[in-house]
């Protein structure tokens, strides 16, 4: 009979996301992530192949908890949806931006199946985007706003820790302004 493992599998991901965000793909350590867990090495092993299976497992865990789909397809569809999806990440606790985002640094170096679930979620969020921006009824070109949007959002969450997010707030209004004229 075997030992039941004293961990549940979602906290496990939540505390290994804050560590993968904090520090990097790369400088992660499994000593990192023993000491962010709770859970030794072997019951990291019993649940995850390795690291790159929890750093997946990670993302994958992230990017299901993270509200953007449910913002971008409330209706009605428009610029509030877009608006609320540019902001977004300036309310969270703890790091700051998105950890999708933050992962594009390492792309050359994370797991395929890393890369593949960031490229899947990339596309996912600007089929949303294309999607809001057709419903305002613009005549510019949905599909180079919604790149436009996509590549200013990942700027705003690489400089979230950096700088207040009042700023950026007033950043994004400035965009959404410009982008609606």
């Amino acid at each position: 009979m075997g030992r039941t493992k004293g961990f549940e599998r979602n906290e496990v991901l939540t505390k290994a996301i804050q560590v993968f965000w904090k520090k990097g793909y790369a400088d992660t350590s499994l000593s990192d992530l023993e000491k962010a867990t709770g859970v030794n090495k072997s019951g990291l092993y019993a649940e995850f192949k390795d690291k790159d299976d929890l750093f997946v497992a990670s993302l994958k865990h992230y990017g299901e908890q993270h509200p953007v789909e449910g913002i971008l397809t409330a209706e009605p569809l428009g610029w509030g949806n877009i608006e609320k999806f540019l902001k977004m990440g300036m309310v969270c606790t703890g790091q700051k931006g998105c950890f999708l985002a933050y992962t594009l640094r390492e792309l050359s170096i994370v797991p395929l199946k890393a890369r593949q679930l960031i490229e899947q979620n990339s596309t996912a969020v600007r089929n949303d985007l294309i999607t809001n921006i057709k419903a305002t009824g613009t005549k510019k070109n949905p599909e180079m706003l919604a790149d436009i949007l996509m590549t200013f959002n990942t700027g705003i969450s690489l400089k979230l820790n950096a700088i207040k997010p009042d700023v950026l707030v007033k950043e994004a209004e400035a965009l959404l302004e410009w982008i609606k004229t």
